[in-house]
């Protein structure tokens, strides 16, 4: 699970002669004839509905988006007469994808996180279509156009669901019993609030917060939410020209801070071991205060109370939470966008264009009714049924900021070199040499000036 998190090295290697001919910025070096600025939007962009009897397409998805398209799909094929095929790619899906396109097997679309780490490998082959001045962008709700998508001012996916923010999933019930009132601001409140946790000694809580070592996909959010204003502040751009290091004391402090909290005991016994499931489980079961992690995770705990809309928001909460105050990060996911790649058929990528603006805007408010989610269109309503929660992650979202998936040029495993710290394998100052020495192997592999 979350694969499109972890963007590994022999992913990397697998591409790294189409990498190479990537520019510092990781914009496209080949000039794209067929883009909508030569032929003008109203030609590039095929009416939502038109017929396209006989026109067969393929899009890729993972096993956990696999069902995400099915109506729109069908939905699209009664509409024009085309035919859509769903095939899904084995997990780890970003590393399968990545190796079936090298070797020349390219589908027609594709779920695809749409972060600058991980759209500068398709863009430096001139692999993907361009998106720009789709139909539906001028719709889009506050900060959804900013939040993925585009490297370099040009659009290559297309955003069709909230993407998730890193910030506090909290029991609500937990925090009446401790007697916080108020929401933490900044990282000091979010450790003073688990201090008032732990020193109310509440029977049932077993530790204020709660870590998952065991999956190792959750350890970065905490180190990541508290570089939000740095960020902002342009640190990523720094990163990516080797101004500035994992190891300089921005992005260091921030891991010690986090080593900090596992060293006054603050965490449950088992983090280095416990999974994903065992986190869902104890903020649900009210053993936990307070979690730092992304919208699956509450999926997980919405399964465990069945969905139920009253008793999790009755239960959970959500907040943002940054180093000074309350910004959240942004780490788009691969199904939350779709991309179409260039196939060398242009009636083929036509269509694939066709039926990105079928969905996000003759077809969205069926799917979003559909999956019961945040509507990112302006004008097509959100389901009565989605949590609180879930509406306040989407709401911080037009106020956040980009994670390192989204704005840094490569992604280092960071969480696993987290997990090994949290496990005592590694200290801080090992996990920031570790993430920084594969980090510029990354860069370097795809000509990143400075590396």
């Amino acid at each position: 699970m979350k694969m499109f998190t972890k963007s590994r090295l022999m992913a990397v290697i697998a591409t790294s002669a189409a990498l190479s001919m990537a520019l510092a910025g990781c914009s496209n070096p080949t000039a794209d004839s067929s883009s909508e600025s030569d032929t003008g939007a109203q030609d590039y962009w095929p009416t939502a509905t038109q017929k396209l009897d006989g026109v067969e397409l393929t899009m890729w998805v993972a096993q956990n988006s696999n069902k995400i398209p099915v109506k729109v799909v069908s939905d699209f094929e009664k509409a024009t007469g085309a035919t859509v095929k769903l095939e899904t790619i084995p997990d780890p899906y970003e590393q399968n994808v990545q190796t079936k396109t090298t070797t020349g097997d390219t589908p027609d679309l594709a779920f695809w996180q749409p972060t600058q780490s991980m759209l500068a490998g398709f863009i430096a082959q001139d692999k993907l279509q361009k998106l720009d001045n789709a139909p539906w962008v001028d719709n889009y709700t506050d900060g959804i156009a900013d939040a993925g998508g585009v490297v370099d001012g040009t659009r290559y996916a297309a955003l069709v669901s909230t993407p998730p923010v890193m910030g506090v999933f909290y029991n609500k019930k937990v925090f009446e019993k401790a007697g916080i009132t108020d929401i933490p601001k900044g990282w000091d409140g979010y450790v003073e609030a688990a201090k008032k946790i732990k020193d109310a000694d509440i029977d049932g809580v077993e530790s204020p917060l709660f870590e998952m070592g065991g999956s190792q996909w959750g350890t970065q959010y905490s180190v990541q939410i508290q570089l939000a204003e740095a960020a902002q502040d342009g640190l990523w751009d720094r990163v990516n020209s080797g101004k500035e290091k994992f190891t300089d004391d921005t992005i260091q402090t921030a891991i010690s801070n986090y080593k900090s909290l596992f060293d006054e005991g603050l965490y449950n016994k088992n983090a280095g071991s416990a999974k994903d499931t065992d986190e869902a489980q104890a903020l649900w079961d009210g053993k936990t205060g307070m979690i730092i992690c992304v919208n699956s995770l509450f999926n997980q705990i919405a399964a465990l109370a069945s969905n139920d809309k009253a008793a999790l928001d009755e239960t959970i909460g959500f907040f943002p939470l940054s180093s000074e105050g309350n910004i959240g990060t942004v780490i788009p996911e691969q199904n939350n966008s779709v991309v179409a790649f260039k196939t060398g058929d242009s009636k083929k990528e036509a269509a694939a264009r066709q039926f990105i603006n079928y969905w996000m805007t003759e077809d969205y408010a069926t799917f979003v009714k559909d999956q019961g989610i945040v509507s990112v269109i302006k004008g097509v309503d959100t389901p009565d049924n989605v949590p609180q929660a879930l509406l306040d992650s989407a709401d911080s979202i037009k106020d956040s900021v980009g994670s390192m998936q989204s704005l840094a040029v490569a992604n280092p495993d960071l969480y696993i070199n987290l997990a090994d710290m949290i496990n005592g394998t590694k200290s801080p100052g090992d996990v920031a040499k570790a993430t920084q020495d594969q980090f510029a192997q990354l860069a370097k592999a795809q000509g990143v000036q400075g590396f």
